[in-house]
């Protein structure tokens, strides 16, 4: 349809705020993050829904709200919420996420599962596992790992066992590593690089805020 619209859920005033959440968003920590979608005649003005969905939703979602046939084959992972927006939920699915790289705001190499209320981080530097109730602790501040050992091994089988189908490539130890530049990096991404993001994207809430006249190198596009 026309009028309908899934906004990005990370396209918000700043680049990383996450408050009361125990680190930053699009870290291994993000919490649940919302968004919204827009389908006129299809979902209920001001509905909401606490079902978990991902990304790869997206895509199907958008195929059936235009009329169009699904198609499997280019979305494995994502399902269609259309049966969400009119009120009803999914079938109970775990959702996955794999990270084997670094990032510049504070992200480490690690695959995580989500399945119901339970959500489990595998890091891959020093092998640890983390496990949280999500529900029960949104903010993910308490690792429930060492004490629900038989839940952690069960979400960490289920986790291996989708990276190995999925043939996910696993991150191997570099023997460059050098700790002292690891501590001295997470230290400048905490003190400099993360304010630096967080007062340029404030900017962006300034009413006379004005793009570069290219967008910082944008190509031109023309339907």
């Amino acid at each position: 349809r026309g009028n309908s619209k899934i906004p990005n859920p990370q396209n918000h005033s700043k680049s990383t705020q996450n408050q009361d959440f125990q680190k930053l968003r699009q870290t291994l920590w993000d919490g649940c993050e919302p968004f919204y979608i827009v389908a006129p005649g299809v979902a209920k003005p001001g509905s909401t829904s606490p079902v978990p969905v991902t990304g790869a939703d997206f895509y199907p979602t958008l195929l059936e709200l235009a009329g169009l046939d699904l198609m499997p084959k280019q979305h494995l992972d994502g399902v269609s919420l259309v049966p969400v927006l009119k009120g009803g939920t999914l079938p109970e699915r775990p959702l996955f996420w794999h990270y084997p790289h670094y990032g510049n705001q504070g992200g480490e190499p690690s695959a995580i599962i989500r399945r119901g209320d339970w959500k489990l981080i595998h890091y891959y530097e020093d092998g640890r596992d983390e496990l949280y109730n999500i529900v029960k602790d949104l903010g993910e501040k308490t690792d429930l790992a060492a004490r629900q050992p038989e839940k952690t091994k069960a979400l960490r089988a289920e986790l291996d066992a989708w990276l190995k189908e999925t043939g996910a490539h696993i991150p191997k130890p570099d023997a460059r590593f050098d700790p002292d530049k690891r501590r001295q990096q997470d230290a400048a991404i905490r003190t400099r690089r993360l304010p630096s993001l967080e007062k340029q994207h404030a900017n962006f809430l300034n009413p006379d805020f004005k793009p570069n006249p290219t967008w910082w190198g944008s190509k031109a596009t023309v339907d």
